[in-house]
């Protein structure tokens, strides 16, 4: 196997691709990356058991053949080539790379004990733009469940497909953020997808406007972007009804600017620390709400205006789970609905296409 190619596009394609390498696994192999030349085609792929990438590059000179590269030393030493031409060839089990005066032999393993990727079994998609797919997946992997907590399939975002409607629905237990965008679909489906892959996928997504491909099996989503495909292995489990945690009717509605909020909760936070957990408690009056903290490293208070209709209320709340609803806001102002001991809706001021659920916390009178 040899290929001849630019430095720089190895260098892309290999920052993408060492996302999905295992790492400090039992099993060798699945810490490199498999290489594969046809013509003047090289396909990469790298994929732990959970996730994986697989791309392809075009390149100036080529021999066919396969290795499978340790994926950290392959990246370092491309990375410290000097810019221009980067030639590979493997001899066996090992490869050679060579950049001008620079010359590298590296150990690999036999490819044909690297694991196949799932493939997609079904030709039917759904068809997004990256901006969309981005856009849902940051506005609710924040509610996510930490991985090393109980309830495993809540480490992962429910994505629905119902009524031509694409949802996005994360909870912790504490918080629920929730996506809704209008598509096209011929079949209605209910997947979980593990919340660290979703992250790595963020990372993948361009900036640039594509459009993404959504492949489904019965095991595995797919997501077909550029010159990408990202694939991920499903949660089993079963996901909260959350329809049935969304209140229907509260007494007190609030409008506020999404920036004002969070500057004010942001400065009564600054007594809060690790080892200070303390609530923030909101009193909410006709025109305005007023937030105030105390821990024993002292007392603040901050007032927000804000149009108030329905009863008055006292409530108190965690600031970091209202800040990461807040910042995850595509508005500038927003709409809270909430009752007492029920937990603040965070909606837009039209329409549904995004909610979030804050549940509210006990606090003490001497606060």
């Amino acid at each position: 196997m040899r290929f001849v190619c630019e430095k720089s596009v190895l260098l892309s394609v290999l920052t993408d691709l060492i996302r999905s390498v295992a790492v400090r696994s039992n099993v060798a192999i699945l810490e490199g990356i498999h290489i594969t030349v046809k013509g003047l085609k090289v396909e990469l792929e790298s994929y732990n058991m959970e996730f994986g990438i697989q791309t392809k590059i075009l390149v100036v000179e080529a021999q066919d053949g396969s290795i499978v590269v340790p994926a950290k030393i392959f990246s370092d030493i491309i990375k410290k080539l000097p810019d221009g031409l980067v030639e590979m060839k493997t001899n066996k089990f090992e490869a050679e790379i060579v950049s001008k005066n620079c010359k590298f032999v590296i150990s690999c393993f036999d490819p044909n004990d690297f694991p196949k990727l799932p493939f997609i079994e079904n030709e039917k998609f759904i068809e997004l733009p990256s901006n969309t797919i981005k856009n849902m997946i940051q506005q609710t992997i924040f509610a996510v469940r930490p991985e090393n907590e109980e309830y495993n399939i809540h480490t992962g975002t429910l994505i629905e497909a119902k009524d031509n409607f694409l949802v996005f629905v994360s909870v912790d237990g504490f918080r629920m953020a929730l996506r809704r965008e209008s598509i096209n679909i011929s079949e209605n489906f209910k997947i979980v997808v593990p919340g660290k892959t979703l992250r790595e996928l963020l990372r993948l997504i361009p900036d640039d406007k594509v459009n993404i491909k959504i492949y489904l099996s019965e095991r595995y989503i797919f997501f077909k972007l550029d010159n990408y495909l990202f694939l991920s292995s499903l949660l089993e489990g079963e996901f909260i009804d959350y329809n049935s945690t969304i209140p229907e009717e509260n007494s007190t509605r609030i409008k506020v600017k999404v920036n004002e909020l969070i500057f004010s909760v942001e400065r009564v936070s600054l007594v809060i620390q690790d080892r200070l957990k303390s609530p923030v408690r909101a009193i909410i009056g006709p025109d305005c709400i007023k937030f105030s903290c105390s821990t024993t490293l002292g007392k603040s208070e901050d007032t927000l205006n804000a149009n108030v209709k329905g009863e008055p209320l006292e409530i108190a709340f965690n600031d970091r789970f209202m800040i990461d609803a807040f910042k995850n806001v595509d508005a500038d102002e927003v709409l809270i609905e909430t009752s007492a001991f029920k937990p603040l809706k965070i909606i837009p001021l039209e329409g549904d296409s995004f909610l979030f659920l804050v549940l509210p916390v006990r606090f003490h009178e001497e606060n």
